[in-house]
């Protein structure tokens, strides 16, 4: 038989289980420094044109969506110069945009992909995809992160040197294309025919600031390790 084992007394197990509590919280209050830690200043905001910066209010559409069976009304005539347009208009409004020439801004994502006589890139225009910085280090999530497919030129293409990703920040192009909601040609959805394209930026690596903060956290973490390794070594001699 066993040896008889006296129960843990509930005050013990009350400590410890307040203990899990507060290590669990610790350890998501770490996180939440290393995770959210900002350089002084808070993030570097480049300058972009005011009519460029994507904000996401409600759109309101020139033309209502056609419906089967009903005609859908003449859209206005293009105007004479490109108008400047975000994604969330083209996406939420394709129907008031097919067919007329637009000015738009976005980061290059993703790669570009040569097809011989054009090439195909993604403009990302979020306002978490390039003006304030890449997540998480802030908390600014309006958009899709879908942005818009450009057909380009191989002119155009060679002028893109960095294209965006985890790492790296691509090229800010400005391009005056002609909007498609259905290309005749490629049969793709909600692209852009690109006739000009511009770099205002050119990409870099996104450099990860010091952070303070996380010296302090690893000593925290390390003595916390040490402190539940020393506990329970004198549990068991007890």
């Amino acid at each position: 038989m066993s040896p008889h084992r006296t129960p843990t007394r509930r005050r013990v197990v009350g400590l410890y289980a307040l203990l899990a509590v507060v290590l669990v919280a610790g350890v998501i209050g770490l996180g939440e420094i290393l995770r959210h830690d900002h350089p002084a200043g808070g993030p570097v905001v480049p300058e972009v044109p005011a009519e460029f910066d994507p904000l996401r209010d409600e759109v309101v559409c020139e033309v209502p969506a056609g419906r089967e069976g009903t005609e859908r009304g003449s859209v206005a005539a293009a105007p004479e110069l490109p108008v400047p347009v975000d994604s969330n208009a083209l996406y939420d409004c394709p129907a008031t945009w097919d067919g007329r020439r637009v000015r738009y801004v976005g980061e290059v994502v993703g790669a570009v992909l040569d097809r011989g006589d054009h090439a195909w890139v993604q403009l990302n225009d979020d306002v978490y995809a390039d003006g304030i910085g890449p997540l998480p280090t802030h908390r600014d999530f309006r958009g899709g992160n879908a942005g818009v497919g450009a057909l380009l030129e191989p002119d155009a293409a060679a002028q893109i040197t960095t294209v965006g990703g985890a790492e790296t920040r691509g090229d800010l192009v400005q391009v005056v294309a002609t909007f498609r909601r259905v290309d005749p040609d490629s049969g793709e959805v909600a692209i852009l025919d690109v006739e000009a394209l511009e770099v205002l930026r050119v990409g870099t690596p996104y450099t990860e600031p010091d952070s303070p903060a996380r010296p302090v956290v690893a000593l925290i973490a390390a003595a916390g390790a040490l402190a539940v390794v020393i506990v329970e070594q004198r549990r068991r001699r007890a």
